[in-house]
């Protein structure tokens, strides 16, 4: 079954979920913002399949959410930096947590 694209629709919810709209994506956001930046640590903490970790990556670098950088060149490694637009997300995040907390998990905090 493929996957319905929100890519072309005029709402801006539609167009963001376009980008995070993944439970992954908005975890791998979630780690990133707090300071996690390489794929094992992505990996580790989010107990994530690296085909996985590595569509979700492509997609928030294709969104510029995420930036790739090469950190060795042998062999190749590569960190992921948060850019201005992926910061931004994090009123995103605080909002979701703030909420899930309220609901779900209120002696929870993250």
């Amino acid at each position: 079954m493929q996957r319905k694209s929100f890519n072309k629709m005029e709402c801006p919810v539609a167009r963001s979920l376009e980008r995070v709209g993944e439970w992954w994506s908005i975890l791998i956001m979630r780690d990133a913002i707090y300071g996690m930046t390489r794929f094992d640590e992505f990996q580790k903490n989010l107990n994530i399949a690296p085909n996985m970790l590595t569509r979700r990556l492509a997609v928030l670098v294709e969104a510029g959410l995420l930036e790739k950088r090469l950190y060795s060149e042998k062999p190749p490694r590569y960190e992921y930096i948060v850019t201005p637009r992926g910061r931004d997300f994090r009123a995103v995040l605080w909002s979701l947590q703030s909420w899930g907390n309220r609901h779900f998990a209120p002696r929870a905090r993250v």
